[in-house]
This record gives structure tokens, C-alpha cells and sequence, in this order.
């Protein structure tokens, strides 16, 4: 027999990712890249990170298929250039760095080319869904 985990177990699973102890920094610092290489289980930074600093999320938990299954982060980056972005990053530390420096890259996802002029901006709405 497989463990199941219940639906309960979700909403504590994604509850942890909102700050409870043990402590661990949440995950809130979006960041952007230029890149569309896949994704990677193994990856540690973005592979080709833009200039502008990372922003400050906002959190909340969602519902997606039971109470609080999801862990979601919003925030938007504007551009101080003429780029294309494809990649996006959440973190857990604001500033650039290695793991060993508190900037752990939670999660990457690689998204359709947008081609931003400068003032342009993404509005990210980043899920993680606890299954």
C-alpha cells in the first residue's frame, strides 16, 4: 500500500510554506531571466538573470482542488531595458548569491518570449500547488 496524503496534510504542507516553524525564510523574491532553457529539478539560480533586482512578493494560500492546497506569490517587475524575458524564479533572499547565502531558488519556470521596452512590466502570479 501507497501513503496517501490526505487533504488535511495539504493545507499544512502549504501552511509551512507561509512561515510556520520551523523557521525557514519564505519564499516571496521574484526575479527574471532572459533564458528558455527547461527546467531542472537540479538548478540552483536562473540560467540567465536580468539586471533588474529581484521584487518583493506577496503571499497567500489558495484553493486550487481542496482548502489551502496552494502557495501562491504575486508581484510584477518592470523593465530598465529593451529585453525579452522568458524565464521567472521565486527566491528566498532578496539579493543575488549563491544557496550558502540565503538566496535559495525555490522554484523556475520558463514562459512565452515577452519582448519589454523599457518601463514595460510582468505581473506574475507564481502557484505551487501542494499534490
Amino acid at each position: 500500500m501507497a501513503p496517501l496524503v490526505t487533504n488535511a496534510g495539504h493545507a499544512v504542507s502549504a501552511g509551512r510554506m507561509k512561515g510556520a516553524t520551523p523557521a525557514q525564510a519564505e519564499p516571496l523574491f521574484i526575479q527574471w531571466g532572459t533564458s528558455a532553457t527547461a527546467e531542472s529539478a537540479t538548478q540552483t539560480a536562473l540560467v540567465a538573470p536580468a539586471a533588474e533586482a529581484r521584487v518583493s512578493g506577496t503571499s497567500s494560500l489558495t484553493t486550487t482542488t481542496v482548502t489551502n492546497d496552494t502557495y501562491q506569490v504575486t508581484g510584477s517587475i518592470t523593465s530598465a531595458s529593451a529585453q525579452t524575458i522568458q524565464e521567472v524564479g521565486l527566491f528566498d533572499g532578496a539579493g543575488s548569491g549563491s544557496p550558502a547565502t540565503g538566496n535559495n531558488m525555490f522554484l523556475r519556470g520558463v514562459h512565452t518570449a515577452k519582448v519589454l521596452a523599457i518601463g514595460d512590466a510582468i505581473a506574475y502570479t507564481i502557484n505551487d500547488q501542494k499534490t
